[in-house]
């Protein structure tokens, strides 16, 4: 069987399945396990056997259900709530503060959780608390559906988790590669609130609850812990103190004592914040899984040559092939879960952009911002289906679309900057101390 047969093979069956409604992870496994029999016999399904043994065997994915552990405790004991209320007490009188405060709870828990604890607790905390005071829905939307989806890139982001797991690179390098695009994009975020709500008033009234120092004082202890709990699992990954597998147990169980320092420990806490890492973890593996068995089917019957070949004999600038995979990747951001396009796209980019001289962690970050705009580009966009389902009552899909624009722009504007100056994604994993690290 020819590798163009392959190809149709793969991609039209897995498309078709996905387009009948099968979910990500069956179609990609099923027509794998189908193109492996049609081109190997049953002697081939070894192949699927030693690839799915291989991948529930992997050390380093212990980082996802520890992570994701972290940010369930901090998320469901209440923790994030407090985390709101301290950094609310010290901005209160700034016009716009409650965005902020919103979009600086986001960042906290992306460094605790990655996506998901900043957009949900966010979007039932500060929306409603926004909108009481007078915030246009736009801004109020806009602001924490754009803090939220920040933990897609800042670490410890899924997202990188996946896509090192799938290309077979440093999880702990892709962990810091990220994190200076990722701060760029707050403070940007950030400057715009400040600047928006000054040139318009109306759409963020100043707070007029009164703070006194005493209060602001007091709301210090709500930002130190889950802080020290930040600086424990980054600063062991930065200082080659421990693998990221190793600092996701660090933060779990930083969190675990955070939440009996905090006396919220129960029994609810703990059942809802386990079930729910459990659901996110066996939704994750499953995807890994499937996606690695596609991959190596693909790369065995000789695809990445083939593509690298095409790609290395074509005449064109390599700066024109980068920004036509940015166009793809934007385009199936509006139609795929990131999930799929990571599990899909990667192991094929990749090795073109390998190939045209780029470096990998340098064009995984960016792959990953695009994948921060996919999660807000509609139809599809995961964060405004998320938004959809927590949202106050009387918030309509369309007012949830409308607030983006601004929030997309200003991701794109990151997307370029690291693009420009590669630097902003390679620098800190260049002065890790051992970090080599997965």
């Amino acid at each position: 069987m020819s590798i163009e047969l392959v190809t149709l093979a793969l991609f039209g069956g897995m498309l078709l399945m996905m387009a009948l409604g099968t979910r990500v992870f069956f179609a990609m496994g099923a027509i794998s396990v189908i193109v492996v029999l049609i081109i190997s016999g049953t002697s081939g399904l070894l192949l699927v056997a030693l690839t799915t043994f291989n991948q529930i065997t992997n050390t380093s994915l212990i980082t996802i259900p520890l992570f994701v552990l972290m940010g369930n405790l901090m998320v469901h004991s209440g923790i994030a709530d407090r985390l709101f209320t301290g950094l609310n007490h010290w901005l209160s009188g700034i016009r716009g503060s409650l965005a902020i405060v919103s979009l600086g709870v986001c960042v906290g828990l992306a460094m605790a959780g990655g996506f998901g604890p900043g957009l949900l607790t966010m979007g039932i905390i500060a929306v409603p608390a926004m909108l009481k005071r007078g915030y246009s829905k736009d801004f109020a939307l806009g602001s924490v559906m754009a803090g939220g989806i920040l933990g897609d890139v800042i670490p410890p982001s899924l997202m990188l988790i996946i896509l090192g797991s799938i290309t077979r690179q440093s999880i702990g390098r892709l962990f810091f590669g990220a994190l200076i695009p990722g701060f760029i994009c707050a403070a940007i975020y950030a400057l715009y609130i400040l600047i928006r709500a000054y040139l318009q008033p109306e759409i963020a009234p100043r707070s007029k609850e009164k703070v006194t120092w005493a209060m602001r004082w007091s709301g210090l202890k709500e930002i130190v812990i889950p802080a020290l709990i930040v600086v424990a699992v980054l600063g062991s990954i930065f200082f080659g103190i421990a693998t990221p597998a190793e600092s996701a147990s660090v933060g779990a169980l930083g969190a675990l004592i955070a939440v009996f320092i905090y006396k919220r420990f129960s029994r609810k806490v703990l059942f809802d914040s386990t079930k729910e890492t459990i659901r996110i973890t066996g939704m994750a593996l499953m995807i890994l899984v499937a996606a690695t068995l596609f991959s190596n089917v693909y790369a065995s019957a000789g695809a990445q040559n083939l593509i690298v070949g095409l790609v290395s004999g074509m005449e064109i600038n390599r700066w024109f092939i980068l920004i036509g995979m940015q166009i793809i990747l934007l385009i199936l951001g509006m139609f795929m879960d990131d999930f799929a396009i990571i599990t899909i796209a990667s192991p094929i980019f990749l090795p073109i952009a390998v190939s045209l001289g780029w470096d990998p962690i340098w064009f995984s970050i960016v792959f990953i911002l695009n994948m921060q705009i996919a999660y807000m580009t509609p139809p599809f966009g995961w964060c405004l289906i998320l938004m959809k389902g927590i949202a106050p009552e009387g918030v309509t899909t369309g007012e949830i679309w409308h607030s983006v624009p601004p929030w997309i722009g200003m991701q794109l504007i990151v997307l370029a900057l690291v693009m420009v100056i590669p630097s902003l994604a390679l620098w800190m994993p260049g002065i890790m101390i051992g970090g080599a690290g997965t």
